[in-house]
């Protein structure tokens, strides 16, 4: 972890030095400042809102492996694997110069010890406002703000006691998300662009009231309300542009969530035994490094991994990711231009 971000502000401060060092004399005529051609991370939101008349589509599919638990003491205990396959459509709309609407539905294949189960997971719907536009200034960065709500969609209560808790695929709540997005790109001559984000994601959700075995745990009987806990997820990425088509992509995710408390009736597992319901506060750190080919400003594909390096009362896991991105006019009338370069971006929250 340490040298991972060793690496990446090493990588900052080369590209500020760069660009302090280097005047217009120092260009030569083959040094064409073209902006780059990105897909955007696995993981992080893109700081740029698609304009009017555009849309960006970008169908991800992610494929985990949760073959350990991380306890209280930050230690990785084996568990029995559970795999699991989660395909995604993120589709951006542009509504006005300054905002898009923006929704990902989403599908949950979960499998382990010859159980399986398939359902829909909860539906996040946002509002993105361009606070500050890197446009219109050299010295600012993109600055965007977003308003989101999931949807509870997934399945989260009376689930089937024999399925191991693999037909949960919702967390039953109505959750408001208030993110922030930063992004600045560094030019270091040439084809060789750095792209630097920042998201911060804090999320708000409301009491849900649960019966029987339940995402929170419950069991035969229970009956009650849960209250989750504030969920906070930050996210430093980078892109670096090796050529116009190549790019390398890395995220650096933490995310931490408050406490789950229950009011009520637990219920119980088995006669005698009373069940348990909420869960404890948690937090993980993980890496998604990504290697990105893009045909031109308008569609790229991204492909890489996803795997947690730390954690605390979470899941160990190690993921495969393949996103597609395309972004263009809505109506043929449009062309995409260089000022307007792709916006794609993972929906990150809710990972």
């Amino acid at each position: 972890m340490k040298y991972a971000l060793f690496f990446c502000m090493s990588l900052m401060l080369e590209s500020s030095l760069l660009q302090a060092d280097k005047g217009p004399e120092d260009v030569s005529p083959k040094e064409i400042k073209e902006e780059p051609w990105f897909t955007g991370t696995l993981l992080s939101s893109s700081a740029e809102v698609v304009p009017y008349g555009f849309i960006d589509i970008e169908p991800y599919l992610f494929s985990t492996v949760n073959y350990a638990q991380y306890n209280r003491r930050w230690h990785s205990e084996s568990v029995p694997n559970v795999y699991n396959i989660n395909p995604e459509l993120l589709i951006q709309i542009g509504l006005g110069k300054s905002v898009h609407f923006q929704f990902t539905p989403q599908f949950f294949y979960n499998e382990s010890k010859g159980r399986s189960a398939t359902r829909f997971g909860d539906l996040p719907v946002e509002l993105d406002f361009q606070l500050v536009s890197a446009e219109d200034t050299d010295w600012w960065p993109n600055v965007k703000l977003s308003v989101r709500e999931t949807l509870p969609t997934g399945k989260y209560q009376k689930l089937e006691p024999k399925n191991l808790g693999l037909d949960a695929t919702g967390a039953g709540s109505f959750s408001t998300a208030i993110g922030l997005a930063i992004s600045k790109k560094s030019w270091f001559g040439g084809h060789y662009w750095l792209n630097t984000r920042f998201n911060f994601v804090p999320t708000f959700s409301a009491p849900v009231h649960v019966k029987g075995f339940n995402t929170y745990g419950g069991g035969y009987g229970t009956r009650g309300k849960a209250y989750p806990g504030t969920f906070y997820q930050t996210i430093l990425s980078f892109e670096l542009s090796l050529t116009r088509n190549w790019a390398f992509a890395i995220d650096i995710m933490n995310n931490y969530n408050n406490k789950v408390r229950f009011k009520g009736n637990p219920g119980f597992r088995s006669p005698g035994i009373s069940a348990k319901v909420g869960l404890p506060s948690s937090t993980s750190f993980s890496l998604a490094p990504a290697i990105e080919y893009n045909w031109s400003e308008a569609i790229g594909i991204i492909a890489g991994c996803w795997f947690t390096v730390a954690g605390r009362n979470t899941n160990n896991f190690a993921s495969a990711a393949i996103a597609l991105n395309y972004y263009g006019p809505i109506t043929s009338s449009k062309k995409p231009t260089e000022e307007q370069p792709s916006h794609g971006g993972g929906p990150g929250a809710g990972k």
